[in-house]
């Protein structure tokens, strides 16, 4: 194959009237930038080169540039040499071995243009390095020197315009050229002038790239302390008079911010309050802009550490801001996240267990937000020490979060107000009480409904005297579920109320029911009389009391006096197979919320129950069952808290009952019976025996803390 010709003979002409002898051979660039580092050892201080003539060269390699893109500039071997040799003896020994490493690549590589843009910019470098090592430069002053060499090599930079151009076309960022030669410069400096440097009010020179790999060594030599100092002397540059060091501080606190939040936090909390206190007093818009970003930045990095102290600095850095300059930090809140973040911070506190420290603080300067996610959190929580953390969110808080809880009780709309009744039955029992009876007579049963299952978090102590205070006011169909949670409690003051109930004939059968279950879940000794009267009481050839209310009688005196009630229960002609299903007691100790009433059953086969009183009635296909309700499916899915009539055909009998729907899964609903005649319930109690058999115990400790799933807020 031919050799191609010398595609930069003027270049190699130069380099040979330079040194007489034979050339080595090349290290591409490298050896360029070796041969000018050679070249510094042999001059000494009086072969030191001036600004002007180290400009005056980079004006030649403009030059041969252009003569290599346009011919007709006329840069031939004898011109260059000419200009070359006009030179001063101190810049033409600094150039001669750099120009001649870059011309014995040309005679075997292909000409690669950007090589005397790489040489020009070089000979900028290591010129601004010499005279900064000479403590001629300052380091503010580096950037200015290099500011002025890159005029001079803009020329020879235009070559690689249309490639620019072209990613900049495709989204690719292109670092400006002055980045790139401070980049350059400072990757030469040694280590002990880097150090020194990034610890005084200059580190604002430093390119945050720079400073990043810089910085990330020292952590892992594990020097936190220095690298602390640092940062902290970094993010200070931002309050300097010169207007070019607030801007570059102000981007290069935006590039480092991933270094500020990765160490205790001081150094972000630090740089948060500078950057905090030159947005409240800079003027100048294009800065205002810059600090603002850098501000919005670290504050991001601390929500995303979870560093609550920064977080807070950050806040109250805002208000400051918003009372030199009002209306200023409107826009900035929002692009900080810190209300958006509530639901995160509240759900990490859940699944730790406790609050982290210095998370109050920063709720307490969002009391509005963090109020409004805990009280929708609190409404669809099922275990008590999430509810207890909740409750200790708010009180963390203030008394105001507590008041405003009371007031939106007090005059809200009934779904609005039911939705606090929970937490502020945990924070103030006493307002709940004073204003719940009032406002219940206003609500709708759905409400009702929703008032009970709220309470349910609330102490034992505290839940039954709330539940007793409403319960005449509760509408008829809720009172039930009202009974059921009273009876969870384990609380003995309910008892006479329950002997009221059970005692009166004058009530709904189920309604009675649900009183007798409860006074054996509490084991109210007081009811062994009523409990055996119900059970043995006769009219002349029938039992006075329905069977169902007998069979509730037997086991609740079963739990209150079972030497008693084993001949009792004999005499009243059931057998133990009677009484198998029976209802739950309490686990005092368990954490869920929710405990079932009645163990679960699965069937044998599936039942079909039918909706009665929709619009369209549809059919729920049932495989599990048991005297409090059950999961179906069916083509329609239903709201939770919806009111359905349900009917169960078995043969010529027909079971009629009054449910309300509670969880509806895609596939599944479930739902509660609210009424039930008591002649029908005996009729399920006989269906359930036959198709379930014995009922599945229920462990609740076997419920797992399904946490970390924000509620969504609508």
């Amino acid at each position: 194959m031919e050799t191609p010709a010398n595609p930069f003979p003027t270049l190699s002409s130069a380099a040979r009237a330079f040194g007489p002898g034979p050339v080595t051979a090349p290290g591409k660039w490298l050896t360029a930038s070796a041969m000018l580092h050679s070249a510094d050892e042999v001059a000494g201080p009086e072969f030191a080169v001036a600004e002007e003539e180290v400009r005056s060269m980079l004006t030649l390699f403009a030059q041969l540039g252009r003569s290599r893109k346009d011919p007709s500039v006329g840069m031939d071997a004898g011109t260059f040499q000419s200009r070359l040799s006009a030179m001063p003896v101190r810049s033409q020994v600094t150039l001669q071995q750099a120009l001649a490493g870059l011309a014995a690549q040309a005679p075997n590589e292909k000409p690669d243009r950007p090589m005397l843009l790489k040489l020009a910019e070089h000979v900028a470098i290591r010129f601004a390095l010499d005279s900064y090592e000479r403590g001629e430069l300052r380091v503010n002053a580096v950037k200015q020197l290099l500011d002025r060499m890159n005029t001079e090599i803009e020329a020879l930079r235009k070559i690689l315009t249309s490639q620019e151009e072209q990613m900049a076309n495709a989204g690719i960022q292109v670092q400006s050229y002055t980045e790139l030669l401070d980049q350059e410069f400072w990757e030469q400096v040694p280590d002990e002038n880097k150090k020194e440097v990034l610890a005084s009010d200059e580190s604002w020179c430093v390119p945050p790239r720079k400073v990043r790999s810089f910085l990330e060594e020292m952590l892992r030599r594990g020097e936190l302390k220095t690298v602390n100092e640092i940062l902290m002397k970094y993010a200070s540059c931002i309050g300097l008079e010169s207007d070019e060091a607030r801007r570059t501080t102000a981007i290069g606190l935006g590039e480092l911010a991933e270094l500020y939040g990765s160490g205790d936090g001081s150094a972000l909390i630090e740089s948060i309050r500078r950057v905090g206190n030159q947005l409240a007093v800079e003027r100048d818009p294009e800065l205002q802009t810059l600090v603002s970003a850098a501000f919005v930045r670290l504050s991001q990095e601390a929500a995303s550490k979870r560093c609550y102290p920064a977080m807070q600095q950050a806040l109250a850095s805002l208000d400051s801001v918003e009372a030199q300059r009002p209306g200023s930090s409107q826009s900035l809140r929002p692009r900080i996240g810190a209300e958006d973040r509530i639901p995160e911070f509240v759900e990490e506190s859940l699944r730790s267990g406790e609050i982290a420290d210095g998370l109050l603080d920063i709720l307490a300067l969002m009391p509005k937000a963090t109020l409004q996610y805990v009280t929708h959190r609190f409404g669809h929580s099922g275990f008590r020490e999430d509810c207890e953390l909740l409750a200790d969110v708010v009180r963390g808080l203030g008394e105001d979060a507590v008041h405003h809880l009371t007031e939106i009780l007090q005059i809200a709309s009934a779904n609005e107000a039911v939705e606090v009744l929970g937490l502020l039955g945990q924070l103030d029992p006493d307002a709940v009480a004073r204003v719940l009876p009032v406002r219940l007579a206003q609500w709708p049963r759905s409400v009702h409904d929703r008032c009970v299952r709220q309470l349910s978090p609330v102490p034992p102590q505290s839940r039954t005297l709330l539940l007793l205070a409403i319960l005449d006011s509760l509408d008829v169909l809720i009172r039930p579920l009202a009974l059921d949670e009273i009876s969870m409690t384990g609380s003995p003051d309910s008892i006479p109320k329950l002997l009221d109930f059970a005692s009166s004939d004058g009530i709904s059968g189920y309604i009675r029911l649900k009183a007798i279950e409860a006074l054996g879940r509490l084991r109210a000794s007081a009811a062994n009389p009523v409990l055996q009267t119900i059970l043995a009481a006769r009219q002349v050839w029938r039992w006075q009391y329905p069977s169902e209310l007998r069979v509730a009688a037997g086991q609740a005196l079963l739990r209150i006096d079972p030497v008693v009630a084993m001949g009792k229960i004999s005499a009243a002609g059931f057998e133990k197979r009677d009484l198998v299903l029976e209802p739950i007691d309490p686990e005092t100790n368990s954490s869920v919320i929710r405990q079932r009433r009645y163990a679960r059953l699965k069937l044998s086969r599936n039942l079909t129950l039918v909706t009665t009183n929709l619009r369209e009635n549809f059919r729920l296909t049932v495989p599990e069952l048991n005297l409090g309700g059950g999961i179906g499916a069916g083509e329609r899915h239903l709201a939770p808290g919806t009111l359905i009539g349900l009917k169960l055909t078995q043969g010529v009998r027909t079971i009629k009952a009054q449910a309300i729907v509670r969880g509806a899964r895609p596939q599944a609903m479930a739902f509660e019976f609210v009424d039930m005649d008591l002649e029908d319930r005996a009729r399920l109690r006989k269906i359930l025996l036959e198709l379930g058999g014995l009922p599945q115990a229920a462990n609740v400790a076997s419920r797992t803390r399904r946490r970390g799933r924000i509620a969504v807020l609508k």
